[in-house]
């Protein structure tokens, strides 16, 4: 039997091996024949805000390019990192200056065309096929956004990204097909505060939120004011660059895909009103509160109106921040405004309203994160759920003289998901039975939607982690100036693409995802979907299937947002510490980095990180999808075939933006 399932093994992979080699070796084939011999090419590009034209230059490698350049405005640059060059364009001179962007001390050398030789030298240059050339001449508002790509051909990495594409979706076909499903039994997971009481006792130390609140309050007070009243330029503004650069990468690509919602132990948003509706920083008041607390609470503590629970209000919040997303990028007092107004908008509400009713229903961060915390490894749960269960007081919802009430209402029994938990840690202070425990999943995660404004909230945030790179980061001017309204004032355009977004992100897409499932239902056919349909109650399982199989959405969703964020870290770094040098651009240079040149970090491995985060996201968004079709179906076939064009659309998206950065 050993031998036998041995033998079985060894034959898979010899069959996945083949299989990748196959796909892999046809289109890096197609590729390579059907690229022309280098030549003497000819290119003049004009410069203007916010592009050039034109603005995708599609070569093929060993091509002796020859670049004239002019401006159609003011003065601009041709910034090509890869090919260490940079060149300073001027309206009143025919002449270019040349110079190397890592040896900016060396003084230029002043041509009418720059020469060059596409493609790079070395393993790794043969390698690079898309180099991507920038401005760095501030032109306006904008300017941070202008770009254009240099194509080389054979462009290995979109032929070779298309057929791991195709690979992972055959090989994870038959891996489906020869394989029956194992339920196999879930491993407990890390007990952390069990393990280390140096982390318990830090756990259960009162001040421990208010001391991890204060430091990131005082730098958000920082970027506030940066916005208001330092440079107007977004890209130099420390409010910009930490808020959209770092602290959306951070979240991103180490706190939610590691912590899940742990950014909500130090968020100071809702602090100053929390503070104000306990009428404490550290504190315990233990007084009843409308018998169903054991805390003292100031203002009305109304109940949040039943039919504004769900995500669906910071749903409409974050997709109307993710409209202006470039323009408060651009502008920093917009950024700036945004913030002040809704840690403002916090104060209020902690004073009508019980609880965190401003981080639970309204908070578009929570949106974000909430969302993507399922990924999340670190969690809060019950270490016995028989003491939880035999447990009458629920000082962990209601609090005593030890802790305060859950500020999300929550009871430790029941928190069965990342997604409602903020990681307050004020149940482990208030249990009485010290039965609460933070742990490391161990396993795969295992949570479902049971509202339509979750699934709709995957499907929004998946449209905006798509619609970002393609306006922010995009080759064609003409998507810069849709979403311009800072210095362009184009109200028109940009009220139409919020109108085709926000049909797309709310109804499109959503009617695309529901008829998949659907179609997947008659696809599915067993007893048990016969019996759906005889009973006349097709259509409410048809929801039923859908709100459950979307959090498959959530890998994908996650990767595209990770391929904006890591090239905007990537190339933004120098502007971070030139930003942490001098916050408000007033000539100050803390760090000694105020006057540093700007360089990118390995610009031409971006489209490969990017390529590789897509692919990774598509292989566990199809591993989940299938997982959580055959946990409706429990027939391998069936949920192959339910799951199919749910699965057609994942992988057409994911191959759409897999033919962006690699080849556009």
């Amino acid at each position: 039997m050993k031998s036998r399932k041995k033998h079985n093994s060894v034959s898979h992979a010899i069959a996945y091996t083949a299989v990748l080699t196959i796909c892999i070796a046809i289109p890096l084939l197609l590729e390579y024949c059907t690229t022309q011999e280098p030549k003497s090419r000819n290119i003049h590009i004009e410069a203007f805000r916010y592009g050039t034209s034109p603005s995708i230059i599609r070569v093929n490698r060993g091509d002796e390019l020859n670049l004239t350049f002019s401006t159609r405005d003011t003065g601009h640059s041709f910034f090509l990192q890869d090919y260490r060059i940079e060149a300073k364009i001027s309206p009143a001179s025919e002449t270019i200056a040349i110079w190397d962007p890592l040896l900016a001390t060396e003084p230029p050398v002043n041509v009418k065309e720059l020469r060059l030789t596409a493609g790079l030298k070395g393993w790794w240059g043969k390698l690079v096929s898309l180099s991507r050339f920038r401005c760095h001449t501030y032109c306006g508002r904008m300017h941070g956004f202008e770009q254009g790509d240099l194509i080389v051909r054979p462009n290995w990495l979109f032929a070779a990204s298309l057929g791991l594409l195709a690979a992972i979706v055959i090989i994870g076909y038959i891996r489906v097909r020869w394989n029956d499903p194992v339920i196999k039994a879930v491993p407990p997971p890390i007990d952390l505060n069990g393990q280390f009481p140096l982390l318990d006792k830090i756990l259960k130390w009162r001040p421990l939120q208010f001391v991890c609140i204060l430091p990131i309050l005082a730098v958000f007070i920082i970027v506030v004011l940066a916005g208001f009243f330092g440079t107007k330029v977004g890209g130099r503004n420390f409010g910009v660059i930490l808020t959209w650069v770092v602290w959306m990468a951070l979240l991103t690509m180490v706190l939610v895909p590691l912590g899940g919602r742990s950014w909500c132990l130090l968020c100071p948003l809702p602090a100053l009103g929390e503070y104000l509706q306990r009428g404490a920083t550290t504190q315990v008041r233990p007084a009843k509160t409308k018998g169903r607390f054991n805390n003292r609470f100031f203002g009305l503590g109304l109940r949040w109106p039943k039919a504004l629970r769900g995500p669906w209000i910071r749903i409409l919040i974050y997709l109307g921040l993710g409209t202006l997303s470039a323009s408060m990028s651009g502008q920093p007092r917009w950024t700036a405004t945004v913030l002040f107004s809704l840690a403002i908008i916090a104060i209020p509400m902690s004073l009508i309203w019980e609880l965190r009713a401003f981080c639970r229903y309204v908070c578009p961060v929570a949106a974000f994160i909430s969302l993507y915390s399922p990924l999340g490894r670190v969690e809060v749960r019950s270490r016995n759920i028989e003491v939880c269960r035999n447990c009458r007081e629920r000082t962990c919802l209601r609090g005593n003289e030890k802790g305060w009430a859950c500020p999300y209402g929550l009871c430790v029994a029941d928190i069965g998901r990342n997604d409602d938990c903020g990681l307050c840690m004020e149940c482990f202070k208030s249990c009485s039975y010290d039965n609460v425990s933070l742990v490391i999943r161990k396993s795969s995660w295992s949570e479902c939607f049971s509202l339509y404004g979750e699934a709709w909230q995957a499907i929004v945030l998946m449209v905006l982690g798509m619609v970002y790179p393609l306006t922010i980061l995009s080759p064609w001017p003409f998507m810069r100036d849709i979403v311009n309204v800072v210095d362009k004032v184009t109200w028109g355009q940009f009220v139409c693409y919020a109108v085709v977004l926000w049909s797309i992100a709310l109804g499109v897409v959503p009617l695309v995802f529901w008829l998949a499932t659907r179609l997947g239902m008659y696809f599915a056919r067993t007893e048990k979907t016969d019996n759906w349909e005889r009973t006349g109650v097709f259509s409410s399982a048809t929801g039923h299937v859908y709100k459950k199989t979307m959090p498959a959405l959530i890998p994908l969703g996650l990767s595209f947002w990770a391929t904006f964020f890591v090239a905007t870290v990537m190339v933004n770094f120098a502007y971070v510490l030139m930003a942490l040098s001098d916050p408000f651009g007033i000539g100050w240079n803390l760090l000694g980095m105020a006057g540093k040149p700007w360089v990118q970090i390995w610009p031409s491995g971006v489209p490969w990180l990017q390529a590789t985060l897509v692919l990774f996201g598509l292989t566990y968004s199809l591993k989940k999808g299938y997982a959580l079709w055959f946990s409706e179906v429990d027939d391998k076939k069936a949920a192959l075939r339910g799951f199919a064009p749910t699965a057609a659309v994942l992988i057409g998206l994911a191959g759409w933006m897999l033919v962006y950065f690699t080849n556009f």
